[in-house]
C-alpha cells in the first residue's frame, strides 16, 4: 500500500494512504518504541484483500489493523442518517485518501491528505507537519460540508496503544469528572457493569470490587470493556509507562472533541475478531457518545452538526515524553507540564 513516512532524529510516523491514512507507526527513535497497538489480523489493502463474506456491520474490522484511524460520518454501530447508511465506524478509515507532500525541507515537512465521503457530501483535509527537532507531530484538519443542508455527524479519532509501549501499571493521566459503562447490553467478559455511572478514575466492578481505572491492571485480569469519560475540564491526556520511563500524550480541543472513548482488551475479547489474543487499550477523543452510530447519538444530543457550505477546523498534537512521572498538561504545541 502506498505509505508516508515522516521522520526526525525523535520521531517516525508512518500513514496508510492507501487505507484511510491510519497511522500505523509511531515510533520514539531513541528507545526504538512504538506506541501504536499493532493486531494479530494485520494490515490488509482493500486493493486486494477479499472478504470471505460480506459482514452485516460493515468491513471495517475485516480491515482493522490497529493504529489510529479518523472516523467520519457515524462513529460506532452500524447506523443510518437522511438516507445514508454507514457499517461500523463510518467510511473514511476504509477508502484511498490523495498524499501531497506542500513542503520537504530540512527543517520542516508537511504532507496534505484529502478524502471526500461516499455516503455523504463532507471532504476531509489534514495536514501531518514535523519540525526538525520536536519530539511531536501536529495533524491540522478541516471538514467541510459541500452542500446547503445542515448535516449531522459525529467524528472519532481512534489511536489504539499496545506493547511493548504498555504494560500492568501504565497510568492513564486525563482531566475527566465522570466515567459512563458502555451499555446496556454490556460486552461479554467485562469488569465494569453495563450503564453505571462512577466518578472518574474509580468504578466497582461487577464483583464489587474498588478499581483504580487510571492503572492499568495485571495479566491476571483477562476482561473487555468500553466506557466514555465525559466533563473533560481540558482536551489532552497522557500514559505513562513508569517502568521504561517513556509516555505519550495528546491535546486536542475539547469544543470539537468533548469525550473521549476508553477501549480496554485485556486478552478478555474472545471470539471473533480478537479470540482472547489482545492486550491493549485506546483513549479516543470524539465529538459524540455513547458507541450506537449517529441516529442514536443525534437521539441523545450528542451529535455534531456542520452548516451547510461551512467548514470546520481543528488541532491535534501527538507527543513523546521521557523521564516524567506524572503529568500536569500536554499543550497545544506539545509541551508537557508536571
Amino acid at each position: 500500500m502506498k505509505t508516508l513516512i515522516m521522520e526526525n532524529k525523535f520521531l517516525r510516523v508512518s500513514s496508510l494512504v492507501d487505507k484511510g491514512s491510519d497511522i500505523i507507526e509511531m515510533i520514539y527513535k531513541p528507545m526504538d518504541i512504538d506506541f501504536m497497538w499493532h493486531s494479530p489480523l494485520q494490515y490488509r489493502n482493500p486493493k486486494l484483500f477479499v472478504e470471505s463474506i460480506a459482514r452485516s456491520d460493515g468491513s471495517f474490522l475485516s480491515y482493522y489493523g490497529g493504529g489510529w484511524q479518523d472516523i467520519l460520518p457515524s462513529a460506532g454501530n452500524r447506523s443510518t442518517n437522511r438516507g445514508a447508511e454507514w457499517g461500523l465506524h463510518g467510511e473514511v478509515s476504509l477508502v484511498p485518501w490523495n498524499c501531497v507532500v506542500e513542503k520537504d525541507t530540512a527543517e520542516e515537512v508537511i504532507a496534505h491528505l484529502s478524502v471526500e465521503c461516499y455516503q455523504y457530501p463532507l471532504a476531509v483535509d489534514k495536514w501531518f507537519i514535523m519540525r526538525k527537532n520536536d519530539r511531536f507531530f501536529t495533524i491540522k484538519e478541516r471538514l467541510t460540508n459541500r452542500s446547503e443542508q445542515d448535516l449531522e455527524f459525529s467524528w472519532l479519532q481512534h489511536p489504539a496503544f499496545g506493547e511493548p509501549f504498555i504494560a500492568p501499571g501504565c497510568i492513564v493521566e486525563i482531566p475527566a469528572e465522570t466515567l459512563v459503562v458502555m451499555g446496556p447490553p454490556e460486552l461479554p467478559h467485562s469488569r465494569l457493569p453495563a450503564g453505571q455511572k462512577f466518578k472518574w478514575p474509580y468504578a466497582t466492578s461487577k464483583k464489587k470490587e474498588e478499581l483504580n481505572l487510571s492503572v492499568l491492571p495485571s495479566r491476571e485480569v483477562r476482561s473487555h470493556d468500553l466506557a466514555f469519560l465525559l466533563d473533560l475540564q481540558d482536551g489532552w491526556y497522557a500514559i505513562v509507562n513508569p517502568n521504561s520511563k517513556i509516555g505519550f500524550g495528546l491535546s486536542w480541543d475539547k469544543n470539537v472533541f468533548p469525550y473521549v472513548w476508553y477501549w480496554q482488551v485485556f486478552r478478555g475479547a474472545w471470539d471473533h475478531p480478537w479470540f482472547g489474543r489482545t492486550w491493549n487499550i485506546a483513549l479516543e477523543p470524539c465529538t459524540s457518545w455513547p458507541n450506537t452510530g449517529l441516529a442514536d447519538q443525534i437521539r441523545r444530543g450528542t451529535a455534531a452538526k456542520i452548516k451547510g457550505n461551512s467548514m470546520l477546523e481543528t488541532q491535534i498534537t501527538a507527543v513523546a515524553f521521557t523521564g516524567i512521572s506524572h503529568v500536569e498538561r500536554v499543550t497545544p504545541e506539545g509541551e508537557v507540564e508536571t
